[in-house]
């Protein structure tokens, strides 16, 4: 038989650890969340190859995790219906769209524009352009029964360059026309002559200028790429992502013209909030592309 002053030697002693289990457990942090692994996600529309965004757009990577100290990772999607699906269901958080997906995804999801880029001439606004490498086409007339290239969806290398075309009186079937899967494709086809012209957006057009490739007809004025967030993106991560791309001045400030210099055209201008008339102009292009989508389907 265990004697009683043992007994009660061992009921206090486990009495006794249990509250000191008890205390420390009070005592000690709550655990840390993981960071949402979709959070520090960025995306760019697909009109280059994704080698060629990769490399562009790595460097702007880079200097978001410097700036704010988050991860921030580079996602690609194949084409825009994915993309815009990613956005809107939260797959990935920003993206970075011309005016035809950027409406598209507040049509579908009411995602918000939390910043465009800058021109060069420092103007939210960019061109299209009907280009051609044929010195015997002089008109947008003389593209009768010719090869047409285009990058199906793209603002400036599908619904402009259709909407000049259909301005000028070619319809579809007055051409042929051919869908590649980039901007970079179609410049290649048309250095190589496989096409007779095409629709680019004219700052990739300029890169060509000496190359015999000259400019047929220039289009209105379009609202420029713009950073679109997913519904889900949480408040802290818009305010953190906004202020490190509005404190870039590199049009003034050598340091930051510096940074920028490995980036996309695109995106080495510096950004703005959005103008007052910038989603106006955005709705206003995607109302023609659903006109035209609607006849090359």
């Amino acid at each position: 038989m265990i004697p009683m002053n043992m007994l009660r030697y061992t009921f206090c002693l486990i009495w006794l650890l249990a509250v000191i289990d008890q205390n420390a457990a009070a005592e000690l942090p709550a655990p840390v969340s993981a960071p949402n692994s979709t959070e520090y996600t960025i995306t760019v529309v697909p009109f280059y190859t994704p080698e060629k965004i990769w490399s562009l757009y790595s460097p702007f990577i880079d200097f978001l995790k410097e700036t704010t100290g988050m991860p921030w990772e580079l996602k690609f999607y194949p084409n825009h219906d994915s993309l815009i699906d990613g956005l809107c269901s939260g797959k990935v958080s920003l993206a970075l769209l011309g005016p035809v997906p950027l409406g598209r995804v507040i049509e579908k999801c009411s995602a918000e524009v939390l910043a465009v880029a800058l021109g060069k001439d420092a103007k939210p606004f960019y061109h299209s352009v009907v280009v051609t490498s044929d010195q015997n086409i002089l008109s947008l007339g003389d593209l009768k029964g010719k090869k047409f290239a285009l990058f199906k969806g793209s603002t400036a290398s599908h619904i402009l360059p259709r909407k000049m075309l259909r301005d000028a009186g070619l319809q579809k079937s007055d051409l042929t026309l051919l869908f590649y899967e980039s901007q970079d494709s179609i410049m290649n086809a048309l250095l190589s002559h496989e096409v007779d012209a095409a629709g680019v957006k004219e700052s990739l057009y300029k890169k060509f200028e000496k190359a015999s490739i000259k400019v047929l007809r220039q289009s209105e004025v379009l609202p420029n790429f713009a950073f679109a967030a997913a519904p889900t993106l949480s408040n802290p991560t818009k305010k953190l992502f906004t202020e490190a791309l509005f404190h870039l001045s590199p049009q003034t400030n050598e340091k930051d013209k510096q940074r920028v210099q490995a980036w996309d055209d695109e995106i080495k201008n510096g950004f703005i909030k959005p103008p007052p008339d910038f989603s106006a102009s955005v709705q206003k292009i995607l109302l023609i592309s659903n006109e035209i989508m609607r006849e090359d389907r």
